[in-house]
């Protein structure tokens, strides 16, 4: 968060919705640029709380697109936990299941 050194008031705002869903985990960040002076209601650099300027982020997006973000996000996690613990394309050999063993002859062409 930036904000002008001379009055404190606030000019930029990253922010981020995040969802963990087991191994899932999907992200959405914003960026709100505030321009102006202090007016009516502002509120002194040093009394802002979290909560606050995510107040002023979500009125900035408005109600709908706040509710739309959360919703993709979340199915966004949702799937991706499905994708870790379902995947549909694996890496390996059936005829390799044992670890590497450095004392065995590993030349000529394999296959990987």
């Amino acid at each position: 968060m930036k904000h002008r050194t001379a009055d404190g008031y606030v000019i930029d705002v990253i922010s981020a919705y995040e969802k963990q869903e087991g191994p899932g985990y999907a992200r959405e960040t914003f960026n709100n640029v505030f321009e102006g002076t202090p007016g009516p209601g502002y509120i002194p650099y040093e009394d802002l709380t979290e909560e606050i300027v995510l107040g002023w982020v979500k009125d900035s997006l408005g109600a709908d697109a706040v509710l739309q973000i959360e919703s993709e996000v979340n199915a966004e996690a949702l799937a991706n936990k499905e994708a870790v613990e379902n995947p549909i394309v694996e890496d390996g050999k059936p005829w390799d299941e044992d670890e590497f063993d450095p004392t065995q002859d590993q030349g000529g062409l394999t296959p990987s």
